[in-house]
């Protein structure tokens, strides 16, 4: 049995890891352990995120309170005597999933640079991909996204060194030996071979997953005049629109990018399901706070401005985060409740101070429980974005508390140049030592490809002394990756549960409302602190947090 590396990946979770090959060894140990911590919860245990040689534990920090030590040595010698009862459990086998594939030129637009990179023609990296029988090792990235392995060795094709903006739907896709599906429209890395008409993430079913890990898969070949017969003859649409009769308040302009958010959608990951919830957590607990409301209420987050409601009825308000606030035209201080009245009008501009406006109402907003959140996932994948003239209802009010935080509310700052701490990432020792140094004093810039999953920065690019391909394991918000370009990665709420590219480091939870409110065009510099510093940091703010609401 081999003995586990047990690691950090943020102040609320740690990693076990057997190693970095795709092995049925290996996966045994994942499935095995995967098993015990969910059948043998500890205080503060939230779930599991199995991958290829991994499993990622992720828990709340501020609930461990049985040890003199910090949570992270508590959890760790949890797993640590975990581990050791029982031999490994036979693993049950999934079902055989037969899956089409269209491997046409406008579908595959990678398959010709696989072909000359392996020196086979197009038609033998299509056999190739047909004659194995994958099995599903690991769902990650996307909802519904499964990672298969092997591939044969001769089409095996390292990850592209700069990932595209947008892989369509369905698009099947080789990473060094790993192949999978592109469940929804995503930025991806993989090199695409083609695309299946079939829908792997359909929320409208009562189990919304095509696969499952330790599934097997196998693909078959089929024409562009099959495949948009088969596609046709879905029907992908997930969401139904929540009902506007007798609404509480009334969008008049939705704003450039408007959604309801919560805390997040905590359970799912394991399914490549991402967290969501508010970018800006701090704002966004402030804001349920100054209502009344519990912790985890509905609130709209508002990128950029440009939104306007109009209430129907009598309601508290708060607003917070950055940007500014109009009621019937007159500016409002924020950070304070506000009684507001039917017929009032909300808007909210945008300013340069940053990104993100936080809109709470006493009872917060009423939204579709979709897995265990009402948080809108960007990319179509759950929910979508607020819309004109959508009707808005309120939740019930008469369970709020009548507790006031503004007296001594210590206020968020936010910079345009920001400073940033993080810890180091399991696999800085990537970086060559030049880029190590060069990663803590130069200045990043924001580029124009920053949204909800992520912030692309610019800078000279870093030099990674170790290419070797990285078998894809857990990521998370504040998870900072290096591409093989040597650009940074910066991962937010909205962010893929697993990935592939070296984690160099790791924002520490306490500066994260920072990231959330910058805008393309700001800068970033780094600063390293140590695990536990970062630790320490996250307890105090969240007993700060807690305190709101107790």
């Amino acid at each position: 049995m081999i003995v586990p590396k047990i690691y950090p990946l943020s102040e609320t979770a740690l990693t076990i890891e057997w190693g970095n090959s795709i092995d049925e060894n290996i996966r045994e140990q994942v499935v095995h352990a995967t098993r015990l911590l969910d059948q043998n919860p500890f205080v503060g245990f939230i779930e599991t995120v199995p991958a290829y040689t991994t499993v990622t534990v992720y828990y709340q920090p501020e609930l461990i309170i049985e040890t003199i030590y910090s949570p992270f040595v508590f959890v760790k010698e949890y797993v640590e005597s975990l581990l050791t009862k029982g031999p490994v459990k036979e693993i049950q086998k999934g079902n055989i999933i037969r899956v089409p594939v269209c491997y046409d030129d406008e579908f595959g637009y990678d398959l010709e640079f696989i072909a000359e990179t392996n020196g086979l023609s197009k038609e033998e990296v299509i056999d190739l991909h047909q004659q194995k029988e994958y099995t599903v090792y690991m769902m990650g990235f996307l909802p519904g996204f499964a990672y298969m392995g092997s591939v044969d060795d001769t089409i095996a094709t390292a990850r592209k060194s700069t990932p595209r903006s947008l892989v369509e739907a369905g698009s099947v896709g080789i990473a060094g030996k790993q192949t999978g599906i592109y469940p929804l429209p995503s930025p991806g890395g993989w090199q695409i071979i083609g695309r299946t008409p079939y829908c792997l993430f359909d929320l409208k079913k009562n189990d919304p997953f095509l696969f499952k890990t330790g599934d097997t898969v196998q693909f078959y070949s089929i024409s562009k005049e099959e495949y948009h017969k088969i596609k046709n003859a879905q029907d992908p649409t997930a969401v139904t629109e929540q009902e506007k009769d007798l609404a509480d308040a009334v969008m008049l302009k939705s704003g450039v990018f408007s959604t309801i958010q919560d805390s997040g959608r905590f359970g799912f990951r394991a399914y490549g399901v991402p967290l969501s919830g508010a970018m800006d957590e701090l704002a966004y607990f402030i804001s349920n706070a100054l209502v009344g409301n519990t912790k985890n209420a509905a609130a709209i987050e508002c990128t950029m401005g440009g939104l306007i409601i109009q209430f129907k009825k009598n309601a508290v308000v708060a607003i917070t985060g950055e940007g500014l606030a109009f009621i019937n035209g007159q500016q409002i201080k924020l950070y304070q409740p506000l009684s507001v009245h039917a017929n009032d009008s909300l808007e909210i501009r945008y300013n340069n101070g940053g990104t993100r406006t936080y809109i709470a109402v006493r009872g917060g907003f009423a939204a579709v429980n979709i897995m265990n959140s009402k948080s809108v996932c960007s990319g179509g994948a759950i929910g979508r974005l607020l819309k004109k003239e959508e009707g808005l209802n309120f939740g019930n009010s008469s369970a709020a508390t009548s507790k006031r935080i503004t007296d001594n509310l210590e206020l968020p700052v936010y910079a345009t140049a920001a400073n940033v701490r993080v810890i180091t990432g399991e696999e800085s020792n990537r970086m060559a030592t030049g880029s190590i140094w060069q990663f803590y004093s130069q200045k990043f810039i924001l580029s124009n490809r920053c949204d909800r999953m992520g912030y692309h920065l610019q800078a000279d690019p870093l030099v990674l002394n170790n290419t070797t391909e990285l078998l894809s394991t857990a990521v998370t918000k504040g998870t900072i990756q290096v591409t093989p370009g040597g650009q940074l990665i910066v991962l937010m709420s909205d962010c893929q549960t697993t990935g592939g590219y070296p984690r160099v480091a790791q924002v520490a939870a306490v500066d994260l409302h920072i990231l959330a409110q910058l805008k393309p065009g700001d800068s970033i510099n780094f600063t390293n602190i140590s695990y536990r510093e970062a630790e320490e940091l996250y307890l105090s703010r969240q007993k700060m947090i807690n305190g709101f609401f107790s």
